[in-house]
């Protein structure tokens, strides 16, 4: 498209002419609050209408809303911007084999190729190959894209489905870790009686999300309760952070803790919380939501290249002790995918959404060479946003070798974490991600 249109389309972006309108019909496999992020990343290209990332991310939620027309003015205007960013070739080139357009698709992934020599682009180039019975084309694709990231196990897949037993796959199979299972049981409610600690204008107002042996009687009642007097409520110091510590005397072994952040990433704070571990020099673990990983590719290539573990926490962020087994391997193989596409590491830490689990769900995990990670402190960031509270909640459960539980589309954790890691740190502590715990388990 002429560079001049598409530069029209974007100022027109800009000036509120693309709208709510444009993306009003989302389905239920969406995040509740996609429609927070178009806003806040129309803000972002207002101020920067070269931002590459913004434009990529923005032209994924057009797709997502069937506006690809929309979504592939953006990219082509991206591209003109930078045309080395590889993830726009591979959303481009998928928008126009969606549409039939398949020539023009080959072109932008054969042109990306000419920029990088992408595993994720040989690989959708290969299946644009195979579906055109291009056998022969479609196993050098895969070929190319499996001695680039010989984990890429979709790649594997399909050449063996031509008929190309690649022997990379066993080996690889076998490279994961060895000890498979559970790690951590969920713990409801931080490992302490919390709620009488805080004063009732801090609790949550919905009584249904509190513990059921909290909840306050109802008026009709015939049972007269007696009302505790309530304990003032008082933020911890660093200071007195340290103190607990302390307090744990730990052996200088045991002086680690793994942070884990699930339902991202989201547009600001999970960059805040990247900026604040690279401040610190930690590393912690991102359980992330497969259609906001696909909306944010560029935060998850960053976790990855500073040191960070990407987990799968399911494509839509449904239970998978609820869904039938067929769907929720559909669920995570699909995050799967794209996660392995960004990082070009296999991955195999999953933890199941809202901490719901099973026999079943074990058992499938299992099948699938993969680690089930829960937690054994919790932060309850989503119920209290106070980072005071969040914090003193977390050191009064938290523990050497704790896995800790946050959300990263909340700012809370954020606000509360540099007193955290500040306070463990003074005391020796590292802070690994689930596959070096994992490690550790497995030596010990």
């Amino acid at each position: 498209m002429n560079r001049f249109f598409t530069l029209l389309f974007c100022i027109l972006l800009l000036h509120g002419t693309c709208t709510h309108a444009a993306v009003k019909n989302f389905d239920n496999n969406n995040p509740p609050d996609l429609m927070r992020d178009f806003e806040l990343l129309r803000k972002r290209i207002k101020l920067n209408p070269r931002d590459v990332a913004a434009l990529n991310s923005l032209g994924i939620i057009y797709a997502r809303a069937s506006k690809l027309n929309d979504a592939i003015k953006l990219w082509q205007y991206a591209l003109n911007v930078d045309p080395a960013y590889i993830h726009l070739y591979n959303n481009l080139g998928s928008a126009f084999k969606q549409m039939g357009r398949r020539e023009e698709a080959r072109i932008v992934f054969k042109t990306g190729l000419t920029h990088s020599s992408s595993y994720w682009i040989h690989y959708n180039l290969g299946l644009l190959e195979k579906e055109e019975g291009n056998v022969a084309a479609a196993v050098s694709c895969f070929k190319s894209c499996v001695a680039q990231n010989p984990g890429f196990e979709p790649a594997i897949k399909q050449l063996s489905e031509l008929g190309y037993h690649s022997e990379l796959s066993a080996k690889n199979h076998h490279t994961k870790f060895l000890s498979l299972g559970s790690y951590k049981p969920p713990v409801e409610t931080g490992n302490i009686d919390f709620y009488p600690l805080l004063p009732e204008s801090m609790q949550q107002q919905n009584s249904s999300t509190a513990p059921s042996s909290k909840r306050q009687p109802s008026k009709n009642h015939s049972v007269t309760v007696k009302k505790k007097q309530e304990k003032p409520f008082k933020p911890l110091s660093l200071s007195e952070c340290d103190e607990i510590v302390k307090a744990f005397n730990a052996p200088q072994k045991d002086r680690y803790l793994a942070i884990t952040f699930d339902d991202g990433p989201h547009h600001t704070y999970t960059r805040e919380i990247l900026d604040i571990l690279k401040s610190e020099g930690a590393k912690a673990t991102f359980f992330v939501v497969g259609s906001r990983a696909e909306t944010y590719p560029d935060l998850i290539t960053r976790m990855n290249n500073e040191g960070h573990d990407v987990g799968n926490h399911s494509w839509e962020h449904r239970s998978l002790a609820k869904s039938t087994t067929s769907d929720a391997l559909t669920s995570l193989r699909r995050t799967n995918e794209l996660i392995s596409g960004i990082t070009a590491k296999p991955c195999i830490l999953v933890r199941p959404p809202f901490g719901h689990t099973s026999a079943r769900v074990k058992n499938m995990l299992h099948q699938e060479s993969w680690h089930e990670i829960m937690w054994d402190s919790d932060s309850r960031d989503w119920q209290n946003k106070n980072p005071d509270v969040i914090l003193y909640r977390v050191m009064k459960s938290v523990g050497p070798g704790s896995i800790v539980l946050f959300h990263d589309i909340h700012p809370g954790a954020a606000m509360m974490l540099p007193t955290m890691l500040r306070a463990f740190k003074a005391n020796g502590y590292r802070f690994i991600t689930i596959s070096d715990l994992i490690a550790l388990t497995n030596a010990s």
